[in-house]
């Protein structure tokens, strides 16, 4: 196993293409360790200079007083593989390549390079990260190995002086992003302990780097600038382990376009976008995903001084009526809720304001009682309420005065357990300020919005939390043999017949249905199973039956269904004359119901994803979907369901009885656990439409695609 450890928290470091020059990149680096005071050896390889920036020079790395932990290799591209080969024979444990010129260049010259790292790299079991990487910092062990200006203001201490906020580790395959965070998060006294540039990811993959900080313990929330999953096992691992141990992980996901539409057999695959699957896995595990690094930012920050809501209840208080309104306004729009005050609060908000302030939530104080009450005492009442989860001040920090008279108090209310506090500024935010409120453990936001999501984001991972604990393990694949025999026995698409039938035995509900070869039999079958009755073309080779005409429906007697049966059978012969056909289905017409759709959708890199979808036009032109990876408990099947934009037509509306959600749950998990037994032999599932009856349900149609070259 490489040594992360020797990479992270070097002992001493080589750096292998070392410049005098500090303007340049291969001086920068050495630079930057320096006036950042690494406190181990630094050893620089320069084949031209005796001595770089004060340090005694060697020519490589043989010529060394001893072997370094880390090596970090900043020389052009096509020698970079030969240095790896030297820093293995050498018995350097790690190296981090800043050079470019590797597979994000296009041809194949730079993609045989990387490949030429990775094979060193195994061999020599080395901790290798980038190429293609600007750099990693790690405060804990007084390192900072970067050439990014964002940590050149060498007067300002990496690590900012209040002790309260919990410890953020970035982890960024673009290094400027990367920096950025920090130089962003700086000023708000966030506690970086690692900025970890990893490039190309050509060795270890940010996930893997996750794993061992969270083993270690050394980081308290994870930041994460993903352009692509290189290792999904690592991803599930270091996002399973940061779930059991409450390490939040907050993502900027690149790529959340839809891809282009791709011929399919089933429809699931076609609502499958580029970006469902990491949704789907994200949720599983609690990862929060924000849309960009301001985002990021508020909700790291509120994770960093706050204490985790029971609940998204939230009281407000402010000297501007219109600026508590504004608030009230953006934390509903970020799903929370803003809720009357019980009397005893209002009551004791009332006797410190005028008569013309409001203590109704939010609590408009007034500037004048503000001016002689503070801000703290009266969040000290508000946290005493029982309908509220967190408290919002919402004011000015143009000046540190008002904060500053507060602190004691102020201290007092924000270690409260369970009911955090937190500051968004309608003003511009003075440094001074910031630093002081910071100082007692109280986040200052200058944006509504960005506070309302991190309070959503913190009230919801506490909710997952909980969830997570009283979540059983997967359970492991138990592939059932007959069904494995009927797939073998398939060709690659199933028919409607076919797939039910093997859907049966994985205990999916299937109707009375009877399939037809004749006109004579259909009509027969159609009088046993009572009239009105559907027919339905049967053939491996038609999958979307209503294209072709191959569906009848609401017959009503047998020479309606002798009639249609011969109209189906000309319509699909001369359709796809090469089709092999089975015969027609002959089903009873379902009662209405809320129409569902279900599905399998495999994932090229996350593997089976169940996909739920409310029917008609919530798929067709909302795309009303959700994707969640196989199997699913109970509990996921309903949190799936609840996070359809439709969900409430389930609930029944304009008079409608309510929906066998129960019904439908059980179908969800059957279908999940077939599709995780079986993962080696589907490919795909379509269940559409599923109707959603009062009582029970009825899957009206279903198609199974096995796997290309499956046994």
């Amino acid at each position: 196993m490489p040594d992360l450890d020797a990479l992270l928290s070097p002992r001493s470091i080589a750096i292998i293409g070392a410049s005098p020059d500090h303007t340049v990149i291969r001086g920068k680096v050495q630079h930057v360790l320096q006036h950042r005071h690494y406190p181990g050896a630094i050893y620089p390889i320069s084949r031209s200079n005796a001595d770089v920036q004060g340090k005694k020079a060697y020519p490589n790395l043989a010529a060394l007083p001893e072997v370094p932990d880390l090596a970090i290799i900043i020389i052009p591209a096509e020698h970079v593989a030969d240095a790896i080969e030297e820093c293995g024979r050498a018995g350097v444990k790690a190296a981090y390549i800043i050079s470019s010129g590797f597979a994000e260049e296009a041809g194949e010259a730079g993609a045989a390079r990387q490949h030429r790292i990775q094979d060193a790299a195994t061999r020599y079991d080395m901790a290798v990260i980038g190429p293609n990487a600007e750099g990693f910092f790690n405060t804990e062990a007084d390192i900072v190995a970067t050439f990014s200006p964002a940590v050149e203001h060498f007067a300002q201490t990496m690590a900012p002086d209040t002790t309260k906020g919990k410890r953020i580790s970035v982890l960024t395959q673009s290094g400027g992003v990367g920096f950025s965070y920090y130089h962003r998060g700086r000023p708000r006294q966030l506690r970086f302990a690692h900025v970890i540039s990893t490039g190309n990811e050509a060795c270890l993959d940010s996930f893997t780097i996750a794993e061992h900080l969270i083993d270690r313990a050394q980081t308290d929330i994870l930041l994460a600038y993903v352009e692509g999953i290189k290792d999904v096992a690592a991803c599930r691992r270091a996002a399973a382990q940061a779930a059991d141990r409450g390490v939040p992980i907050i993502v900027a996901k690149m790529g959340r376009s839809e891809a282009g539409a791709r011929a399919a057999a089933s429809h699931t695959a076609a609502l499958a976008g580029a970006d469902s699957a990491h949704d789907a896995i994200f949720r599983r595990y609690g990862v929060i995903r924000a849309l960009d690094m301001d985002e990021m930012l508020d909700i790291a920050a509120g994770f960093a001084f706050c204490a985790l809501p029971s609940g998204r209840r939230v009281g407000i208080m402010s000297g501007s009526g219109g600026a508590g309104v504004w608030m009230s306004d953006m934390l509903a729009l970020a799903g929370l809720e803003v809720p009357r005050l019980d009397d005893a609060t209002r009551q004791a908000c009332e006797a410190l304001m005028p008569s013309y302030g409001s203590a109704t939530n939010p609590v408009d104080l007034t500037a004048g009682a503000i001016g002689k009450v503070g801000y703290a005492y009266v969040v000290d009442i508000l946290q005493k309420s029982p309908v509220l989860d967190a408290v919002v001040i919402v004011g000015s920090v143009a000046s540190p005065k008002r904060l500053t008279e507060d602190k004691p108090v102020l201290a007092q209310v924000a270690a409260h357990p369970d009911k955090p506090v937190l500051f968004c500024a309608y003003t511009a935010a003075a440094q001074p300020a910031v630093d002081v409120a910071a100082e007692v453990g109280v986040p200052v936001f200058t944006s509504m919005p960005g506070c309302a999501r991190a309070i959503r984001a913190m009230a919801d991972y506490r909710a997952f939390r909980e969830a997570w604990a009283a979540r059983a393990p997967d359970p492991v694949p138990a592939p059932r043999p007959a069904i494995a025999a009927m797939l073998r026995r398939a060709g690659r698409v199933l028919s409607e017949h076919d797939s039910k039938a093997v859907l049966a035995e994985a205990g999916i509900p299937r109707a009375p249905e009877v399939l037809g070869t004749g006109a004579e039999a259909a009509a027969a079958a159609a009088s046993r199973i009572g009239f009105p009755v559907a027919l339905k073309i049967q053939s491996p080779d038609i999958p979307h039956k209503t294209e072709i005409g191959g569906v009848a429906l609401t017959l009503a007697d047998g020479a309606a269904v002798r009639a249609a049966f011969a109209a189906i059978m000309d319509r699909a012969r001369t359709a796809h004359p090469e089709a092999t056909i089975q015969g027609v289905l002959v089903a009873p017409m379902a009662p209405k119901g809320v129409e569902v759709i279900l599905g399998i959708h495999r994932d090229p890199q996350f593997g089976p994803m169940l996909m739920a979808g409310l029917g008609g036009i919530h798929v067709e032109v909302l795309r009303d979907v959700a994707f969640a990876p196989v199997p699913l408990t109970a509990a996921d099947a309903r949190a799936l369901l609840a996070s359809l934009k439709g969900a409430k037509l389930l609930e029944g509306v304009r008079g409608a009885p309510p929906a066998d959600t129960a019904a439908l749950v059980d179908l969800m998990v059957a279908l999940s656990r077939f599709a995780a037994d079986h993962a080696a032999e589907v490919e795909e599932i379509d269940l559409n439409p599923v109707l959603v009856h009062p009582h029970g349900l009825t899957v009206v149609d279903a198609l199974i695609v096995r796997r290309e070259g499956a046994a």
